[in-house]
């Protein structure tokens, strides 16, 4: 039996792209993008539950030990970061299928280097007791007093196992995409935007396919500065070489913080993909598209630095650039991607159910997350808030509302596409239980941070505990939203999957 839905004219005079192309030549890679999506947001699940943890021991209302409180929280961080750009990077994989040649054995083996990664990150935590933060800053990890030599140098393994993994993805899927447009040119439009729109000689690359290309770059930015934080602490823990606290702090959240900011902007990619299928109308192309997306390749590699302002040796130039790159890397993107959201939805007779609600939940997250960073981001703000639980409110905020709802989103509008099984119509009403119980457990933190609470620390003073208290009940209602959500897209997954090698779409 079709999907009613894969037969609907989604490649028509509209301009719009289906997932599957009509040679069925991406049937293979949809199924590895299912695979990436649903193994990354099942590991986010995971990791949500450690963070419920570490809420309940702040509110006092369950103790755990100091040692096991920070235990969970590095693999809290590094496994959220790890499973939300899974999930994305999966779904951009899918958006770009239809039209580029990927190749489904590369996926994969970048799929099997990432897992060799997270296992390492695993075992050093639950076995090895490492709990120096996901951040892993040189030289907290190799003078550790609870845990072993061995137990950082398996943490450093399993984030030289991850980089790789994401080097790997980027790569072929650079190679892909500019093998697909005729070269580099071509693919970043870049005729097109030094002569403001006016050359339109080359065919212009689908929003996605963009985005996909931008992202690349950033990601083997980010994975190259990955190894050059790595290989040298190896060499320094074999006795080899020492290592430079400022460089090795440069490097490590060049690395860590692009790799953070990548999930959000593939995310981003992703509603581009998928907008426009419930809303009839194509996203365009545009002079102010091309211009915004182009600039986060530079953007996006140099506001790192804000989290250096405590750094007195860091030089002055270099805050300051990160200061104004904050604000450049988030104000194109989301003028440009909020007002062409909001165009293709205004008046389209767009049908909300699921898929389309968490899209349009992601954006909003990513705004305000995006604003509360950019809060941060200034330096005389920063001085005050920065080891404040303001810094976690505003990651939380455009991750879990932004980013992670970019993929369920995706996720839902996969399987509406591939299986011949509606959504049930109540899951509507689990994307309210997720935003309402998402928003209450953030903005816990902001009052928290507002009121001056400090993040990482494991016991709580009693006037701090109401702040985890309050946002506790919040995290109910989001986990039954979230539960709710992924029963509905485990009933119609099989159905999905096998429609991936289902009848051909009519272009």
């Amino acid at each position: 039996m079709t999907s009613p839905h894969r037969r609907a004219p989604l490649a028509d005079a509209a301009g719009l792209t289906p997932l599957l192309a009509p040679d069925r030549s991406n049937s293979s890679v949809l199924r590895v993008a299912l695979v990436y999506l649903v193994v990354g947001l099942g590991s986010f699940l995971l990791m949500g539950l450690l963070g419920l943890l570490m809420r309940l021991d702040q509110g006092g209302i369950l103790v755990i030990a100091p040692v096991w409180f920070y235990r969970v929280m590095t693999l809290h961080g590094a496994g959220m970061v790890a499973s939300i750009l899974l999930a994305v990077t999966g779904g951009l994989a899918a958006a770009v299928s239809a039209t580029t040649r990927l190749s489904a054995r590369v996926l994969w083996i970048a799929l099997v280097i990432y897992f060799i990664g997270t296992s390492f990150v695993i075992l050093a935590t639950l076995v090895g007791g490492f709990g120096g933060g996901w951040t892993v800053l040189y030289p907290l990890p190799t003078h550790g007093l609870v845990w072993t030599l061995d137990a950082a140098l398996a943490m450093y393994a399993g984030y030289l196992f991850i980089a790789l993994g994401l080097l790997l993805y980027c790569v072929h899927m650079l190679h892909a995409l500019a093998r697909a447009h005729g070269g580099f040119v071509r693919l970043f439009a870049l005729r097109f935007l030094f002569s403001l729109g006016r050359d339109t000689r080359d065919p212009l690359p689908r929003p996605p396919e963009l985005i996909a290309g931008v992202i690349s770059i950033d990601g083997i930015a980010a994975a190259t500065a990955g190894m050059l934080y790595l290989v040298p602490i190896f060499l320094h823990a074999a006795g080899v070489m020492s290592v430079d606290a400022l460089y090795a702090k440069n490097t490590v959240l060049l690395f860590g913080h692009t790799m953070a900011n990548l999930s959000i902007y593939v995310g981003a990619g992703l509603v581009y993909a998928a907008l426009p299928a419930f809303t009839g109308r194509p996203w365009r192309t545009t002079w102010a598209v091309v211009c915004a997306w182009d600039l986060i390749i530079i953007l996006m590699l140099t506001n790192y630095s804000h989290h250096l302002y405590a750094d007195f040796a860091q030089p002055v130039g270099l805050q300051l650039l990160a200061e104004i790159a904050s604000y450049a890397v988030a104000l194109p993107s989301f003028i440009v991607t909020i007002i062409g959201a909001l165009t293709l939805i205004y008046r389209s007779g767009i049908r909300w159910t699921a898929a389309p609600m968490l899209l349009a939940l992601g954006i909003w997250g990513w705004v305000f997350g995006g604003l509360g960073a950019v809060l941060d981001a200034t330096i005389p703000v920063n001085q005050v808030l920065h080891n404040t639980m303001w810094v976690p409110a505003h990651f939380h905020t455009y991750y879990l509302l932004g980013a992670v709802a970019f993929a369920w989103g995706y996720l839902f509008y996969m399987v509406h596409e591939l299986s011949d099984r509606r959504a049930a119509r109540a899951s509507s009403i689990a994307v309210w239980l997720y935003g309402i119980g998402g928003a209450g457990f953030i903005l816990m933190f902001f009052v928290a941070g507002a009121n001056s609470v400090p993040r990482r620390y494991a016991v709580h003073l009693t006037q701090w505990q109401m702040y985890a208290r309050v946002a506790v009940p919040f995290v109910v209602v989001l986990a039954f939203g979230l539960a709710w959500l992924s029963w509905d897209l485990a009933r119609r997954f099989l159905s999905a999957w096998r429609g991936t090698e289902g009848p051909a779409l009519q272009s």
